[in-house]
């Protein structure tokens, strides 16, 4: 590597400040949210089972909860209303073609029981769902956008970000936007963004998180900051971090933000916490 990509690497990489190696149990992790002070729900994608993993900061697994009533076809993201309820999204979509798509909504507290998720076994409740423009299963290779890895919870709504996996690449990622109406989730298009990179493997979505009217995205190589508006998300700030396969973030605390990769040829499963940049 040139002197010069390294000085280039180092002047817009985030800072690290610490980093864990995962247990094995988690070499296909997808997904991270934080539900309160040094506890944290992991998921892995479709190869493990329906399975919630509660966390330290430090890694060490605490909890494994046995989730009734869904299966995990490709859970690839959680998400978490900050009070009672955990979202998981089982919407990989590699080949575009799933019609069996889902979001599953699991109460994670109650009045009895503040914590079910220490227990052996948890209900959800499972919203099926597909995206409402697309019509071929699979749609041509220039229009290969239905994937996701990405979920986020946001004032009553969930978001649903897309991968992009076109052929050519256009770095569009699409969001959508979920509402939940009795016993249905309605989904819609709601925006459009252009993101950095020259093929899905360097540009496309794998993970995002929200808090405080700003919505965090993750890529590969990259950590996107979004500020909310009536008039949709706005990019604001984009930095570099070493490229490795990470595939879930959220924000752990003010001024920290904390992301996970599954074991690839770039490297083994890990935990890090990175500090916000100004």
């Amino acid at each position: 590597m040139s002197s010069f990509y390294y000085i280039i690497f180092f002047s817009f990489c985030l800072v690290s400040c610490s980093t864990q190696n995962l247990s094995i149990q988690f070499s296909e992790v997808s997904g991270i949210e934080k539900i309160e002070r040094d506890l944290y729900v992991l998921i892995n994608d479709s190869g493990d089972g329906p399975y919630l993993y509660i966390i330290d900061s430090k890694g060490n697994i605490k909890k494994k909860t046995f989730v009734l009533g869904a299966k995990n076809v490709d859970w690839e993201d959680i998400a978490f209303d900050g009070r009672n309820t955990l979202y998981i999204g089982d919407i990989g979509n590699n080949l575009n073609k799933r019609k069996d798509l889902a979001i599953y909504q699991i109460q994670i507290r109650s009045e009895i029981k503040p914590h079910l998720l220490f227990q052996d076994t948890i209900q959800a409740v499972k919203y099926s769902y597909q995206y409402p423009d697309q019509e071929q299963f699979p749609p041509e290779n220039g229009n290969l956008n239905f994937d996701s890895e990405a979920l986020a919870y946001a004032d009553g709504k969930l978001y649903i970000l897309s991968k992009n996996r076109t052929v050519l690449y256009n770095r569009i990622c699409k969001v959508y936007e979920c509402e939940f109406e009795n016993d249905r989730m309605n989904i819609r298009l709601i925006q459009q963004v252009k993101l950095k990179g020259i093929t899905w493997l360097t540009g496309s979505v794998t993970g995002c998180d929200y808090s405080d009217g700003k919505l965090y995205v993750l890529t590969y190589k990259r950590i996107y900051i979004f500020e909310q508006h009536k008039e949709g998300f706005k990019k604001v700030k984009t930095k570099l971090v070493p490229f490795q396969q990470w595939e879930g973030i959220c924000v752990d605390s003010n001024n920290m933000l904390r992301i996970v990769a599954e074991k690839s040829r770039l490297g083994k499963q890990k935990m890090q916490t990175i500090k916000l940049w100004n």
